[in-house]
């Protein structure tokens, strides 16, 4: 048992350093390059959001997921990395006359979501290496 906890502990000491990878690389895949889900306009269109967000006192959209380490299924992943907090476009945010679409709010969101999803699978990965790793005692 006390094995297992400082297992936990260590994977939370590193956590932010994995997220911080794993966003990198879920932004690169969705919203950079020729292979994008979104287009150059609708990205800018994203850090548009993101900054009036901000600047509304909130937290706008970029770097505002949330992941955590807790204790998994023995057999399958003994320590799993849960998403604790997606970014999202609120309802009722607007931007005046030229507000977002129903349907654009919920694509994006939807897109949001698959991010932090992509990211929470890459951390996971990199728990399943390190409890690899660390699981092993030391000779």
């Amino acid at each position: 048992m006390e094995a297992d906890r400082r297992l936990l502990r260590q994977a939370r000491e590193r956590l932010d350093g994995w997220t911080y990878t794993a966003r990198d690389r879920a932004y690169r895949e969705l919203f950079a390059g020729d292979d994008a889900a979104v287009t150059t306009e609708e990205r800018q269109l994203l850090d548009e959001v993101d900054a009036e967000l901000a600047g509304d006192g909130g937290d706008g959209l970029w770097g505002t997921d949330e992941y955590a380490v807790v204790m998994g299924h023995p057999k399958n992943h003994p320590i799993s990395v849960v998403c604790t907090r997606h970014p999202e476009i609120p309802s009722s945010w607007s931007r005046g006359g030229e507000s977002l679409t129903e349907p654009e709010r919920e694509q994006f969101n939807d897109l949001l979501w698959d991010y932090c999803e992509r990211v929470r699978r890459y951390v996971q990965d990199e728990v399943n290496e390190f409890v690899g790793v660390a699981g092993v005692p030391e000779e």
